[in-house]
């Protein structure tokens, strides 16, 4: 009996035929249909001694959550200030390139969040879209000051601003540096905006008797504001007569009436309500929340106006990271002090660095020549002062378009210096501009060139959606992160449903669909 039995077996075993779907024959488990395994991303910690088939990601994992790699399907997660904390790039900026409407803004408050779970406090300047950074600053609990016709805040061109408020609370050495460096901040912002109103560069001594204009109304009234340039122009000090060489009010008058015209210009009409104010909008210095300046009541078409506000926001939120630097190192040394003594103090400000947010940045680049100046000095140090930033635009030509061929290579250099290059759906001559800048191979040019094509000329089905949230666009969300020397990293950006709440531009659309 147990020979007949291995007989059998012997003969089940040569009857069955190998396939790609199983040993085909009685017995032998082929399935007609082969089921793909069930897939889990996890972390490394979750997924150790789980058996079979763990396979590690070439990608790196270190950063804000991304989304998934759109080849190998592997989750990403990195940004421009991780990847200069691992030595990966020289500086922690990151230029992000795309169309309209495929996502620019949306994948960068996924940076953004990403980075403040880790401590980082968030800056966003100039969204030119309602509601497009204000609902996310406030759930995490920032400033946000909106400017406009309409909108309740304003700038004060000599007001002392944080810095001055850091000063005044430090006190000492420290503050009466900070008072002066207050003092430079204004007088750089009064030339900055001149050349904004008169939208030409200013002559060298133009530039030294608005320094001079500016201390004069510093020094006659207690609270000063923009209105007081004005006056010291009106009725300039003897000081700032014999520093100029002129013998009498009526030879300063004519010498330098150009002048007087771009003042009174910046100080009329709508700009004059921008920059008139007598009280300075006001933030939190030391918010880890952080700020955002909300210019979304200007009108696009106003650009005199808008890159106005653009480079006053960003001088004024320059002034915000080093005044919350200062107040953080002066709390630390109170906290120092106190342990000394064996007693406790916890620091009311703490410091955990800055990552900023520039959107539409061609909007100031086109203010007026001279102003990527300004901006070529910022990106050289942010690695000084602790701030990671980060600029949007549509296109590489909105920075090889400027007038001026100095300016134009001053723009270039922006994006040479980027350490992470993101870019979104762009055509091709973007692309080959932008290659000539960051190498990139004809697979990744093809890739990107072809992030925004639609599947079909039909309405995609789609399950009905809570909200009424349209079907995105083709390249929604689809990046190409690039940085010198390394294979582009192509990745769908996942956007949670908290986030796409609180990021709502399109809402006309929505109420009519």
């Amino acid at each position: 009996m147990a020979v007949k039995d291995k007989t059998r077996a012997s003969y089940r075993a040569r009857t069955l035929a190998k396939t790609m779907k199983g040993f085909a024959g009685s017995y032998g488990g082929r399935w007609s249909q082969v089921p793909n395994p069930p897939l889990w991303y996890s972390t490394s910690v979750q997924a150790c001694g789980i058996y079979p088939f763990v396979a590690g990601s070439a990608r790196p994992t270190d950063g804000a959550p991304l989304g998934r790699d759109m080849l190998s399907g592997a989750a990403v997660c990195m940004d421009h200030e991780s990847l200069y904390r691992a030595s990966v790039i020289t500086s922690p900026s990151m230029f992000l390139y795309g169309i309209n409407g495929v996502g620019k803004s949306s994948t960068a408050q996924t940076i953004l969040l990403g980075q403040a779970a880790r401590g980082i406090t968030p800056g966003l300047f100039n969204p030119i879209k309602v509601n497009e950074h204000t609902a996310l600053t406030e759930a995490l609990g920032g400033t946000v000051a909106r400017f406009g016709p309409g909108q309740p805040d304003r700038f004060n061109l000599l007001s002392a601003g944080p810095l001055g408020e850091a000063a005044r609370k430090i006190g000492g050495t420290v503050g009466r540096e900070l008072d002066l460096l207050a003092r430079d901040k204004s007088i750089q912002l009064v030339q900055l905006l001149t050349r904004t109103s008169r939208a030409l560069p200013l002559e060298d001594i133009e530039d030294t008797v608005l320094e001079l204009l500016v201390d004069d109304a510093r020094e006659r009234n207690r609270r000063p504001h923009t209105a007081h340039l004005l006056q010291a122009f009106q009725t300039p000090t003897d000081r700032t007569l014999g520093k100029l060489g002129l013998l009498d009010v009526e030879a300063f008058h004519r010498r330098f009436v150009r002048l007087g015209e771009t003042i009174r210009s910046m100080l009329s009409g709508e700009l004059g309500r921008l920059l008139g104010g007598e009280e300075s909008v006001e933030f939190d210095v030391g918010n880890p929340g952080g700020f955002c300046f909300d210019t979304a009541g200007i009108p696009e078409s106003n650009t005199r106006l808008l890159s106005a506000a653009m480079l006053a926001s960003w001088s004024v939120g320059m002034d915000i990271i080093d005044a919350h630097w200062e107040l953080a190192q002066h709390e630390q040394r109170l906290a120092d002090e106190a342990a000394h003594n064996g007693d406790v103090y916890e620091p009311a400000v703490r410091w955990r660095g800055y990552s900023t947010f520039m959107d539409e940045f061609w909007y100031p680049l086109r203010a007026c020549e001279g102003i990527v100046d300004r901006v070529d000095r910022l990106g050289r140090t942010n690695r000084s002062i602790g701030v990671a930033e980060m600029k949007a635009t549509h296109s590489p030509k909105d920075q090889m378009s400027l007038r001026n061929p100095e300016d134009r290579e001053k723009a270039r250099g922006l994006t040479e210096r980027c350490g992470l290059i993101a870019m979104m759906a762009l055509t091709g001559k973007d692309l080959e501009t932008l290659s000539d800048i960051r190498p990139m191979t004809t697979e990744e040019i093809e890739l990107v060139k072809g992030f925004n094509a639609a599947p079909s000329w039909h309405k995609p089905k789609i399950r009905a959606q809570r909200g009424g949230k349209p079907t995105p666009p083709p390249g929604a969300g689809k990046v190409l992160f690039k940085v010198e020397g390394r294979v582009g990293i192509p990745v769908q950006m996942v956007q949670t449903p908290v986030q796409a709440t609180l990021h709502v531009t399109d809402t006309r659309f929505r109420k009519t669909s």
